[in-house]
């Protein structure tokens, strides 16, 4: 049995948030030929089974950068959390240092009221500013990050480490690129944490034992698929883990240069049905290959 990995940001969903009809084809013909689809976010499990339930699509779901695994009937199959005493240093010091942050877990999303306005207020700003095209794609994903469900707003990170819940993964934003360059290096120092980014205006840090790549590993091993015949798509510095554990990795249209360098094939953009397209190029490709 071959598998098909999934990013969505920047990848699966449009510029709208929103699965495209192509898209969702393209998933369902692929899952009616007896491939299995999964969804490869750092997004929390419970905000992509309402982007999936949406769609109409059934899939397992790593999320959260891989700390944790979905079966297909929402059984929580896999999680690597980050010890709390971690947890405590890494939010202390992006407090301390005024970063916009996101601590997830299984059940919520958790981030400071006065920390989600201020950076709210500074999208907005951004936003009728004078900008570069790139600028303006990034300021635009970072309004769209808003819409992810489960939020909720505390007033200090005392209040969110007083939860009684596993966390999974700490997203910190900033359009600050020597700021957020601080802050890569100052988590990079830990051995137990790793830290990736899905775009550029964040890092993202998770327990070393979560990657995506780790837990496709994980997956493939309990699915009796094959990773020489599996394929990942993605866009992303988070998605470099599991596009190099495949035999088929497709990089978006719209993935800079070092994500398509590692890449064995690049598709359309993430506004052109590019997903789709990977998706009946990968088929025909088995198909001749049989």
């Amino acid at each position: 049995m071959s598998l098909i990995a999934i990013d969505l940001d920047g990848t699966l969903l449009n510029h709208r948030n929103e699965i495209s009809e192509e898209n969702i084809k393209a998933i369902q013909y692929a899952q009616e030929r007896g491939f299995e689809v999964v969804i490869s976010t750092g997004r929390a499990y419970f905000d992509v089974r309402k982007i999936c339930e949406k769609a109409g699509l059934s899939t397992f779901v790593i999320g959260t950068n891989g700390a944790t695994i979905h079966s297909k009937d929402e059984k929580r199959i896999s999680a690597a959390a980050i010890d709390k005493n971690h947890v405590l240093s890494i939010l202390r010091w992006l407090d301390e240092r005024n970063y916009y942050y996101e601590v997830f877990t299984e059940k919520a999303i958790y981030t400071l009221k006065k920390g989600r306005e201020d950076f709210y207020n500074e999208i907005k700003s951004m936003s009728s500013a004078d900008l570069d095209a790139d600028m303006k794609e990034l300021v635009e994903m970072a309004e769209r990050q808003f819409d992810q469900f489960g939020y909720v707003l505390v007033e200090n990170y005392h209040d969110i480490l007083k939860q009684e819940e596993d966390f999974y993964n700490i997203l910190a934003c900033s359009f600050d690129k020597k700021k957020l360059e601080e802050g890569w290096a100052q988590f990079k120092e830990f051995d137990e944490l790793l830290v990736v980014s899905s775009a550029d205006h964040n890092i993202e840090i998770t327990s070393k034992n979560a990657s995506k790549g780790i837990a496709l590993e994980k997956l493939v091993s309990l699915t009796n698929c094959s990773l020489d015949q599996a394929m990942a798509i993605g866009d992303s510095n988070n998605d470099l883990s599991m596009l190099q554990k495949v035999g088929y990795s497709v990089a978006m249209g719209n993935a800079k240069d070092e994500i398509k360098n590692v890449c064995t094939a690049t598709t359309l953009k993430n506004d052109e049905n590019g997903v789709a397209h990977a998706i009946y190029q990968y088929l025909e490709n088995l198909v001749i290959q049989k």
